[in-house]
């Protein structure tokens, strides 16, 4: 009898442990103004002025101004204004994040493009090398533009200026994965000069952004 007495008086204690352990292993909500999204096993928060629009499952399509990273709903007056010379939304930088393939034997960029590429190499902008697709490859009117020696730094496919041209801004597109998630940009070429700070900037946001 007084063994039973004695575990009940300890029965309020054990209660209170096991809240206290649940509520740490429990995941802590999202600060105020931010969006939560889950990517494969990942959870990352985001401002909402970051987010271009409502999210999927695996998929979070966010909007930021280059070269900073900061978020295009923030910032309007950064976008070029009606009758600017400048390329309306030149300054966007478009970012999807979808799970990381982590396919196993992954070939470098350069070497996965090679059989694609003509063999002429140039130093292009901000001193990556460009080689142009082939016209007969499944990008043709594009140029590679990667980080030396293969590109597993940085590498993107742009398009080049078109003759006439038709209107529409050209385009490059870059990918590389962080911590379980793959990271692709669409940008205006005239940011290559800065890609270091762009890669540095898209792994800052991502990784600030997984949530403990």
């Amino acid at each position: 009898m007084r063994r039973f007495l004695l575990l009940l008086g300890f029965a309020p204690a054990l209660l209170v442990l096991a809240g206290v352990a649940l509520w740490r292993l429990w995941p802590s909500p999202p600060p105020p103004g931010t969006v939560e999204v889950t990517i494969g096993a990942k959870r990352l928060h985001f401002t909402s002025a970051y987010l271009r629009e409502v999210t999927e499952p695996d998929r979070a399509d966010l909007v930021v101004l280059a070269p900073d990273f900061a978020p295009a709903a923030a910032d309007p007056r950064r976008l070029p204004g009606a009758g600017e010379a400048d390329k309306a939304g030149a300054a966007q930088i478009f970012i999807t994040l979808t799970p990381a393939s982590g396919e196993a034997g992954r070939l470098a960029p350069a070497d996965r493009y090679a059989p694609h590429l003509t063999p002429d190499v140039q130093v292009g902008e901000g001193g990556l090398l460009r080689r142009r697709f082939e016209d007969k490859s499944p990008f043709p009117g594009e140029d590679f533009y990667y980080s030396a020696p293969d590109g597993e730094e940085f590498s993107a496919r742009c398009q080049r200026p078109k003759i006439p041209d038709d209107g529409l801004p050209e385009v490059c597109l870059a990918h590389f994965a962080v911590e379980g998630v793959d990271v692709a940009l669409r940008f205006d070429p005239r940011w290559l000069p800065q890609w270091a700070v762009m890669r540095a900037n898209a792994l800052l946001l991502t990784r600030g952004a997984l949530a403990p």
